[in-house]
């Protein structure tokens, strides 16, 4: 009698044990399955990305072609033809003048001024200075460290600069940017804004521009996060953390 009820009371915790056993199988290969699925979204996500990075890429390679090809050599061609048939000399370096600027523009564009010896701050203030003729600026910084960032980090950081305000020039008819920049020891936070018209975000799919700098963003680890509304600007943050300052 007794050897029975133990048989029994082991064939319990026999029963038991397995259902447990079971169970926490099922919840890990459940925890497999989410997981699997999530690295699959996020994959699909970042190849997006990439794509859309390669358009944009291909897409101002186009446009800095077609400046050079319409606006440069459009300049120099005038110039040409008028120092041919007699021309004024001040119109002759107002047209230097402006081929000057517009290929420092064309320089900006392709390449950094100064990189590794500039600060993030400075290299934002470069790039500033063409766009305080067509939008009124405010450029607030806060730096409370002197810890250096990547080349990589910099580079990233103004290209997304660029593309905003190339996203506010061709959507937002905004007459005012205020960006601010803070840098402590732990944290570096960019933040711009622009008063203009503003959209909805929950209905208006993403134009490359904004696949772009959330390629960029994730490029180096950073945080982004966009808010609009029709009628109320839109607001960018991009956060990175102290951990990701020089990778």
């Amino acid at each position: 009698m007794i050897a029975k009820g133990i048989g029994i009371i082991l064939l319990f915790v026999f029963i038991l044990v397995l259902a447990l056993v079971l169970l926490i199988r099922e919840n890990f290969q459940r925890i497999a399955r989410v997981k699997l699925e999530e690295d699959k979204v996020r994959l699909e996500h970042k190849q997006k990305l990439l794509e859309a990075n390669v358009q944009v890429q291909e897409q101002e390679r186009t446009r800095i072609a077609a400046d050079i090809h319409d606006i440069l050599i459009g300049k120099l061609t005038v110039l040409k033809i008028k120092n041919e048939i007699g021309y004024e000399e001040l119109e002759s370096n107002k047209l230097i003048k402006e081929c000057i600027t517009v290929a420092r523009q064309l320089s900006h564009d392709l390449s950094l001024p100064m990189l590794k010896y500039a600060s993030l701050e400075e290299l934002i203030s470069e790039i500033l200075v063409p766009w305080k003729s067509v939008f009124s600026i405010q450029f607030r910084t806060d730096i409370r460290s002197d810890a250096a960032l990547s080349d990589t980090v910099k580079i990233q950081l103004t290209r997304i600069i660029q593309e905003l305000i190339t996203n506010i020039v061709k959507h937002a008819e905004a007459t005012e940017i205020v960006i601010h920049l803070r840098h402590t020891e732990k944290i570096l936070l960019l933040h711009l804004y622009d008063n203009g018209i503003g959209f909805d975000t929950n209905g208006k799919a993403k134009g490359l521009g904004i696949k772009n700098i959330e390629f960029r963003t994730d490029y180096i680890n950073a945080h982004y996060k966009m808010r609009s509304a029709p009628g109320k600007g839109t607001s960018y943050l991009i956060v990175l953390k102290e951990s990701e300052f020089e990778k």
